[in-house]
């Protein structure tokens, strides 16, 4: 008698997703300059994953962010760039804690709630660093045709990450704990 094993063991099913979502974040911020669509990756994951998941998932991508931008991007290692840089890493969590709230709201369809959990992870996000950049003097440079330019790029990879996430459960299986689904 012989036993089929499992396609993935849990922890490599678990952790599947996120991790490949860390990879596309090493390869976009390197692509783009470290600008990391920390909306999109917040509310695919908000969508996909538990919210402890997620938030795990995201530090990682913040910190894989920030590596990319100092190892390959030759960005200083001085005070100004470390304070923007947890800047960026608080206002990537709020904005993933945001969209969890949102994609744990019933009686919407899957894509609707992902659209929600965008839009509040993208406001959260925005609005953490407006506030840091208006703290420091650097209000000027969130004009509305930088802000919308933001808004189009996390739009677009917020739809190549649902395309790769619903490829993916439809070449293995449930590879991770997915909820989209429902």
């Amino acid at each position: 008698m012989t036993a089929t094993a499992p396609v993935l063991r849990p922890l490599a099913r678990n952790w599947l997703w996120p991790a490949l979502l860390a990879a596309a974040a090493i390869g976009g911020s390197w692509a783009l300059a470290c600008v990391t669509p920390f909306a999109a990756f917040a509310a695919i994951l908000a969508e996909s994953e538990r919210r402890s998941t997620a938030l795990a998932a995201v530090a990682l991508i913040w910190l894989a962010n920030q590596a990319v931008g100092v190892a390959l991007l030759g960005y200083p290692l001085d005070l100004h760039s470390a304070g923007w840089g947890l800047a960026i890493g608080a206002a990537a969590l709020l904005a993933t804690f945001a969209a969890s709230a949102v994609a744990r709201i019933g009686g919407m369809r899957r894509w609707v709630r992902l659209v929600l959990a965008f839009a509040a992870a993208f406001v959260i996000y925005e609005v953490v660093l407006a506030l840091v950049a208006a703290m420091s003097g650097k209000l000027a440079e969130f004009t509305p045709a930088t802000v919308a330019q933001l808004a189009a790029l996390d739009a677009a990879w917020l739809a190549a990450l649902a395309v790769l996430h619903e490829a993916l459960a439809l070449i293995g299986g449930r590879l991770t704990s997915l909820r989209l689904a429902a």
